[in-house]
């Protein structure tokens, strides 16, 4: 893991797209000094499930892989991921994957359901917003601090 400090309250690492990468995200969450143990949990369980998504589903990416960053001002904690992917931009849609997603469904072919990773996300998060770019896509994480 390769963390560059930021701006005073805030962090970022360099991930590669593979599976390993989980784990390194949840180092470098735990090395986060900005957030307290319970906001370490959220913002490695919605994130992991994230960067899990990107990793099977966004890959091959273009490019340098993913930034991770995050950073906390006053009451709120932002997560965001960066990347580029040739599939986001189909995912994302103009509304984000509740368009096309607005509950999980059950998938008959693979005999599993799809989407509770993301409700779960949205539930822990104050807000999830998908932004495709023609450069570079991100995929945003608003978190209420614990106080």
């Amino acid at each position: 893991m390769m963390g560059r400090q930021g701006h005073r309250t805030g962090r970022s690492v360099s991930l590669e797209a593979t599976p390993a990468s989980i784990l390194e995200f949840e180092d470098f969450v735990d090395s986060l000094d900005i957030l307290s143990p319970k906001d370490r949990n959220r913002l490695k369980l919605a994130g992991g499930e994230i960067l899990d998504n990107i990793v099977k589903h966004a890959t091959p990416l273009e490019s340098r892989g993913i930034e991770a960053r995050a950073s906390r001002s006053g009451g709120s904690i932002l997560l965001a991921f960066y990347f580029r992917s040739p599939s986001f931009a189909v995912f994302a849609g103009e509304d984000g994957p509740w368009s096309v997603y607005p509950e999980p469904l059950f998938d008959p072919a693979h005999r599993r359901w799809r989407g509770m990773g993301l409700l779960m996300c949205r539930n822990l998060a104050k807000r999830l917003v998908f932004r495709p770019g023609e450069s570079m896509d991100r995929i945003f994480l608003e978190f209420e601090a614990e106080r």
